[in-house]
């Protein structure tokens, strides 16, 4: 078993005494109702997709009538504690019908076998199309969360790392969205000869930062040889002329000036802002923004997207890699509608629920769906010859302890400037051996 997984069920173990002693006797009483379908999931009830989802259910019930007449479903609004909620129901072996939260964040329930696998069902008619169930999601989405060769994850609405920017502004100063590398540079070059500063970015944001390192040695190696590298694998090393050109990419940014002045210490989301004002003209980031940023829209703003760039001179490198993740479903073992939940997730990632999705700004995992306005031609980039990755090739959720510490602070140094291209791989590669003698050590596995 899994040192992580271990972990878990630790963690488990140490909220069943409170889960006895202090659960709500009236809430089981609900779970146990014969004609309740009970979800856990990852929004606000003030939040946009919550209105969606309320929505979606009141359908479900109309549609299924007469399969599960006067059926109830009881939703509650996690936000983004799902799985702290989550715990104690899964200790007494009482567990919700169907839970929801990001793919990553879910992934500890199938390594400690607390999931059902949901391989046949996925075989089941789609609900609105005429095909497997399985194949009205994306190519290749399924892969990103599969284990051990099985699937317990149902994807939803899908995040992916893009470039955005201002289609008026591009075209106010001729210029056109970049696909090489070489290209891109000349494009900030350009915002920064126009008085725009070219990147927003908030330098207190450590995951957007470490995310310029993660796209660099995407495009000077594999992703297949950076997991290598994380694992150890004999022939490997942090240290590696791809992985010192990819730390060079990230400074040339900040040495050429093409980073918005007091990146350093800005907070989120002063970036944001700053971008959509049009101060500055690149934002790299994940898919959320059109949603997050519908309010803030100046009327003449036209938001669009392009893919990072790839990189001409490594023709062997992953120049096709396109991270992605996903807000999942799954069914818990011992859930007691189990076939409802089923039913109910067929319908929810039917064709018209994707496309409602797709006008609140919300891309889906069903393919042939509508694409939000702002996010034309994302689909493109999930389609051959693009590769879906998961987001840092999987390394923040299989090896999640080892790149908290090692890796993390060292990438996010680096494109604050803290640290130089050379000396960061050779301080993370040291930090890497470290790391791996210990486990040696202690008998432990990397984790």
């Amino acid at each position: 078993m899994k040192a992580s997984v271990k972990i878990f069920l630790v963690t488990l173990a140490l909220f069943a005494l409170a889960v006895l002693l202090f659960h709500d006797r009236k809430s089981v009483s609900v779970a146990r109702s014969e004609n309740r379908l009970e979800i856990y999931y990852m929004y606000n009830e003030n939040e946009s997709q919550a209105d969606w989802f309320n929505a979606a259910c009141d359908e479900f019930k109309t549609a299924f009538a007469d399969k599960y007449p006067g059926i109830e479903i009881d939703v509650l609004y996690a936000g983004r504690e799902v799985l702290g909620k989550l715990r104690p129901r899964m200790i007494i072996g009482n567990p919700p019908d169907i839970v929801n939260q990001g793919g990553d964040q879910l992934e500890p329930l199938i390594r400690a076998g607390l999931l059902e696998p949901l391989d046949e069902v996925l075989s089941l008619p789609a609900y609105d199309q005429d095909m497997p169930w399985r194949d009205t999601f994306i190519d290749g989405v399924f892969d990103i969360y599969a284990y051990e060769g099985h699937d317990y994850f149902i994807p939803t609405s899908l995040f992916c790392s893009v470039f955005f920017y201002d289609k008026v502004m591009f075209e106010r100063l001729h210029i056109t969205p970049p696909v090489t590398w070489e290209e891109f540079l000349s494009v900030c070059q350009t915002l920064k000869e126009n008085g725009i500063e070219p990147i927003a970015a908030d330098g207190t944001e450590i995951g957007y930062n470490i995310a310029w390192y993660a796209y660099a040695i995407s495009r000077t190696t594999t992703v297949e040889h950076v997991l290598a590298t994380a694992w150890n694998e004999p022939g490997t090393s942090w240290d590696e002329p791809c992985y010192v050109e990819g730390a060079e990419m990230v400074r040339l940014l900040r040495d050429k000036g093409y980073i918005m002045k007091g990146y350093e210490g800005s907070k989120w989301p002063s970036a944001q802002m700053n971008w959509v004002q049009g101060k500055c003209g690149l934002l790299y980031t994940g898919t959320w923004i059109p949603k997050e940023m519908k309010n803030a829209l100046p009327d003449a703003f036209k938001m669009g997207i392009f893919r990072a760039p790839i990189l001409e001179s490594h023709p062997d490198g992953d120049s096709y890699a396109q991270d992605i993740g996903a807000e999942c479903f799954a069914i818990p073992k011992g859930a007691r509608h189990r076939e409802a939940a089923i039913d109910f997730l067929r319908f929810i990632t039917s064709k018209k629920q994707a496309d409602i999705l797709a006008d609140m700004d919300v891309p889906s995992a069903i393919k042939g769906c509508r694409m939000p306005e702002a996010l034309i031609g994302l689909d493109t980039y999930l389609s051959p010859p693009y590769k879906l990755i998961e987001g840092m090739a999987g390394i923040g959720s299989d090896l999640s302890e080892w790149y908290r510490i090692v890796p993390r602070n060292y990438w996010s140094d680096l494109f604050l400037g803290h640290i130089g291209p050379e000396e960061m791989c050779k301080e993370v590669e040291q930090a890497h051996l470290r790391y791996y003698e210990r486990m040696k050590a202690i008998g432990g596995e990397p984790r």
